[in-house]
């Protein structure tokens, strides 16, 4: 993966530059140390590889075909409103509206099917005879054209050669002219005005005259046509606003969203149109109520009205279901199982999967409305049907979906395990070239196999797949099936949509494809840094900080993806929705880096990053969740504790946020919000100790309550912790401690933490080794040395540098013992002027020889 060269980011649009390449090798080390969020300095906690951040919910599109929306005629009049300059792009000369056009929308636009044929002027008419004047036509209304109340006049009269010269099929009303008028006989060189089809004659036209002042229009054409470029124009400025979060273009989007809106309103109320064009309208006139308004019931109301046409009434349905879920998910969970019924009844396989999905994603809606086993059931209905109908790209998003919900809300202990077998059920499948031409998919099934190794603290096997998945998005860095908005399709069969309707397109052999939203490419390859970050956190003391280096380019990325967004044309909701993701995504990886900082020992920069997670923070307001703050907080208390501000970090820990009984085994390992709680308390039983507390007779008691919450816990990190610090409290017993103190060096060299393996071994050289004279003295204090270097802590390496000199004092090697008090005291200048207190005199007395290290006050 390629990094920043010349100070230059990539665009926000879209990462041109190659993915960061493979790490180059570095010293090897045999048991790799990992450096984590623990105690003394918390790198980021593993559940982040279980964020919903790394897990962006996968959720269907509507189980629609885009259709390509047709172009405007010239001849059409400005709209009254084309004066809406709305905070965007100056319209074009010549162009006929003053508004910026947007891509062609995801729904399909129901005037595309119905273009405009208007017959052209007659070329060889005969202009009247300077001795007769031709008589003034009387102005009259058509019998059943209403006009619309948004066009109240029409331009000159223009040629229209370039036009069909059939009739508009969408204008049939001739059975409204009277039975006793007489039609008169046209001469051959004219023909009467398309303004007179469908009315009354009038006196001109029996007269023999000849009318030619204005062109027939259709209404329903141009209302249409209305529609599309309101909304496009607002659509077009929705990315912008979603930024810069302004009231006044705020105000002019619902201005012409509301425009849109009323342009479709008056088409459905005052034309019969024909079936298909009415239904179609009728979607897409309830799909935008839904996303940009709070009319709820409306759209329920025009929704449920029935057609015979199963394509678009599956898609009314689904978006009924999707409106009734916002406020009684139950209601809508058991409406969409009616819908499926009648759905396998009539093998309509396509929509089964839609459905499904859509039943699926409800069902995950937050307690206690969720309902994990019935969303599980209907993925494994759809892994099953589709593998019979040799649907592999819906087989395998079903396998991807079912890992990411055991990763993300299951609290069973087994969840990892669950979720590596759904994963590789997708990643059989993954060779198939159906499936390698998704990057999207191929994305995120290697992402979900990084987290799972990553949460099974197996540093290596999450190295070697990271690795993988750099090298597969190198290769895909230039995939022409990138979207802007994050979509990808799923092709399905030419047996699944066996009896689909004529009218959906083909594409690649394949008659329908299902539509999956996800990330874009810029998001995608900024959430793949960040990943990065996360997998090598471990080694980052031993590589040259590399997990630091992905995070700055993640963070440069998210910096630019901020400041100027790539303008996608969709709704205000889906935009605001999309810069909520990256703001949450930007302070993520801005409280990974303040843990990266402490882990070593860079005080100054991880405040400094603290405060910038606050100011985001800040931005995001109420619909930051409760695990950021906690994690945000809980940097806050370690970073006083280890400036030496005791009582601001046990005012910290002692808000109500870490209160013990939120700590519940309910909690999904998804959410590290359990676990920042056992931290901050085990951190608050390390301030207990010292004996000049008031409360010091509560470290005992905190910790004996932490005992099952730790020894429950799935988290490695947390056990090891807890076995050392239960070491240096319970000190009566000798037996006790020695077996707390093998606990914590098994486990902190099972998951390769050298952080706690370090703190381990000091202590154990300060307790059973001071004071001796021989070999065995100095060993272990050399290899509490060694893993204090290891693990680039510059106040264990101070503390291990004055210990072994101690060591080396009472051996007679004097000399020796010099020059590593003179290291010693380098690498404490570095620290924080209370972290000086207390130093050890050599002499076996002072903060080390009375309180079990440097725990007291530096953890």
């Amino acid at each position: 993966m390629a990094y920043r060269q010349n100070g230059q980011y990539p665009p926000s649009q879209s990462p041109r530059q190659p993915y960061p390449p493979a790490t180059p090798p570095q010293q090897s080390y045999h048991q790799s140390p990992q450096v984590y969020p623990q105690v003394v300095i918390p790198a980021y906690p593993p559940h982040l590889a279980q964020s919903p951040l790394l897990q962006p919910p996968i959720r269907p599109h509507d189980f629609t075909t885009s259709a390509v929306s047709q172009q405007v005629p010239p001849h059409y009049p400005a709209p009254p409103h084309a004066n809406f300059q709305y905070g965007g792009v100056s319209a074009t000369p010549g162009s006929p509206y003053a508004m910026p056009n947007r891509h062609p929308d995801s729904y399909a636009s129901p005037h595309s099917l119905y273009p405009v044929t208007l017959p052209p002027h007659s070329q060889t008419q005969v202009p009247p005879r300077p001795s007769q004047p031709v008589p003034q036509r009387p102005v009259s209304q058509p019998v059943s054209q209403p006009v619309s109340p948004q066009v109240q006049s029409l331009p000159h009269t223009q040629g229209y050669s370039q036009f069909p010269t059939q009739p508009s099929p969408t204008v049939q009303n001739s059975h409204n002219i009277p039975k006793t008028a007489k039609a008169p006989t046209p001469r051959p060189q004219a023909r009467p005005s398309p303004q007179m089809t469908g009315t009354k004659l009038s006196q001109q036209q029996k007269q023999g005259g000849h009318d030619n002042s204005k062109p027939h229009v259709d209404y329903q054409v141009l209302l249409l046509a209305l529609a599309d470029e309101y909304l496009d124009a607002a659509h077009s400025q929705a990315t912008l606003i979603a930024v810069s979060q302004d009231e006044h273009e705020t105000e002019q989007y619902y201005k012409l969203i509301a425009t849109g809106l009323r342009c479709m309103e008056a088409l459905l109320k005052n034309w019969r149109l024909a079936p298909q064009t009415e239904a179609l309208v009728t979607l897409r006139f309830a799909k935008i109520l839904y996303e940009e308004t709070n009319n709820d019931t409306v759209a329920e109301t025009i929704l449920s009205k029935g057609n015979r046409m199963f394509d678009l009434k599956y898609g009314m349905q689904q978006l009924l279901c999707r409106i009734v879920s916002k406020s009684n998910p139950r209601a809508a969970m058991k409406t969409v199982d009616g819908v499926i019924r009648d759905i396998e009844t009539y093998r309509h396989t396509g929509w089964e999967y839609a459905f499904r999905l859509l039943r699926a994603s409800i069902s995950l809606s937050p307690p206690p409305h969720q309902d994990l086993v019935g969303a599980l059931h209907n993925l494994q209905k759809i892994s099953s049907l589709a593998a019979s109908c040799g649907d592999k790209a819906v087989s395998t998003i079903a396998a991807v979906l079912e890992a990411l919900i055991h990763l993300q809300q299951s609290t069973n202990a087994d969840s990892i395990e669950h979720a590596q077998r759904a994963i590789a059920t997708a990643r059989s499948r993954q060779l198939d070239p159906e499936i390698r031409g998704i990057p999207q998919l191929n994305s995120v099934i290697q992402m979900i196999d990084i987290c799972c190794s990553v949460l099974e603290y197996d540093t290596n096997q999450s190295s070697q797949k990271l690795k993988e998945m750099q090298r597969s998005m190198d290769q895909d860095i230039h995939n022409p099936k990138w979207k802007d908005d994050g979509s990808f399709a799923l092709p399905l069969s030419a047996g699944t949509m066996k009896s689909a309707s004529p009218r959906e397109p083909r594409h690649d052999g394949h008659i329908f494809e299902l539509t999956m939203s996800w990330l874009p490419e810029h998001d995608l390859y900024a959430l793949c840094y960040f990943l990065s970050s996360v997998t090598l956190s471990a080694k980052n003391s031993q590589d040259g900080h590399k997990a630091e280096k992905y995070l700055e380019e993640g963070l440069g990325m998210m910096k630019a993806g901020l400041s100027s967004p790539q303008g996608i044309s969709e709704s205000l909701v889906a935009s605001s929705s999309r810069i909520h993701w990256r703001r949450s995504l930007y302070c993520n990886m801005l409280l990974q880096q303040v843990f990266l900082f402490c882990s070593r020992t860079e005080w100054r920069m991880a405040n400094k990053t603290l405060k910038e997670v606050r100011s985001t923070l800040a931005e995001l307001g109420d619909s930051v969740g409760d695990d950021i703050r906690c994690l945000a907080e809980y940097a806050r208390g370690i970073i006083h504790q280890a400036v030496g501000d005791i009582e601001a970090a046990m005012a910290t820990f002692h808000q109500p946020m870490f209160s013990l009984s939120q700590a519940t085994s309910k909690i999904p390992r998804s959410n590290p919000h359990r676990d920042t709680i056992i931290l901050a308390n085990l951190n608050l039983v390390l301030l207990l100790r010292d004996p000049s507390k008031a409360d010091h007779s509560l470290a005992s008691e905190t910790l004996s309550i932490l005992g099952p919450h730790c020894q429950n816990s799935p988290n490695k990190y947390i056990r090891a912790a807890h076995s050392l610090i239960s070491a240096t409290v319970h000190t009566e017993s000798t037996i006790q401690t020695k077996r707390d103190l093998h606990q914590a060096l098994q486990a902190a060299t099972a998951i390769q933490n050298c952080q706690i393996t370090c703190i381990a071994l000091t202590f154990m050289s300060w307790k059973y080794f001071r004071g001796v004279i021989g070999e065995q003295s100095e060993k272990s204090a050399m290899a509490a040395r060694a893993m204090a270097r290891k693990a680039d802590d510059k106040l264990w390496m101070s503390v291990t540098d004055d210990l072994l000199a101690e060591t080396l004092d009472r051996q007679g090697k004097s000399a020796d013992a010099q020059t590593l008090r003179a290291k010693a005291d380098k690498k404490l200048e570095a620290l924080p002027p209370a972290l000086k207190m207390n130093k050890p005199d050599g002499t076996g007395n002072g903060n080390l020889s009375t309180n079990g290290g440097a725990s007291k006050k530096y953890v």
